[in-house]
């Protein structure tokens, strides 16, 4: 995407949201997931499904490392309209999950949090725990009890979105 490479695991977001083929192909074109992801996740629906349609019963049966883009396109085309602010939030939930879950392997998180801001173009629903924007509280008195703030509205903002995106299951 920009300047944060992350590249999530199949596992992790299919738990956590429920995957239309346009979140897929923005994932893939985004390097968000592995294009192998479009393998899997067909494979899942074909299990879970009694009825499916060709395209997504040759994209499942692709091999790692094949082409799956044709197939996204298509199974894309297939689904209703969704909006791409939507597609774009939901991955910008799923990024910031993975980064909170795995806060203890950085550095700073928080730095992590900042790359991701610019990388998904500011958005406005996360600046309130972006470290260098301004805020309209008051200083806390101590470095680590503003940068725990932070970490409050980060989580707050994470279960928020875990509550709207589960709701779209």
């Amino acid at each position: 995407m920009g300047s944060f490479s992350l590249e999530l695991k199949y596992d992790f977001v299919s738990k956590k949201v429920k995957l239309t083929w346009k979140d897929m192909f923005y994932a893939i074109k985004n390097g968000l997931l592995p294009s192998d992801s479009a393998i899997e996740h067909a494979t899942v629906i074909i299990s879970e499904s009694e009825e499916y349609t060709q395209t997504l019963l040759d994209l499942a049966s692709q091999f790692k490392g094949e082409t799956v883009q044709p197939y996204l396109d298509e199974l894309a085309k297939l689904e209703s309209e969704q909006d791409d602010t939507i597609v774009n939030e939901k991955w910008l939930y799923l990024v910031l999950d993975w980064v909170f879950e795995n806060k203890d392997n950085y550095s700073d998180p928080l730095s992590i949090v900042e790359q991701v801001y610019a990388d998904f173009d500011y958005p406005e629903l996360i600046s309130t725990f972006v470290r260098y924007m301004p805020s309209d509280e008051p200083d806390l008195g101590s470095p680590e009890l503003n940068v725990s703030r932070l970490y409050k509205k980060w989580n707050n903002y994470l279960d928020n979105q875990k509550e709207r995106f589960s709701n779209m299951r």
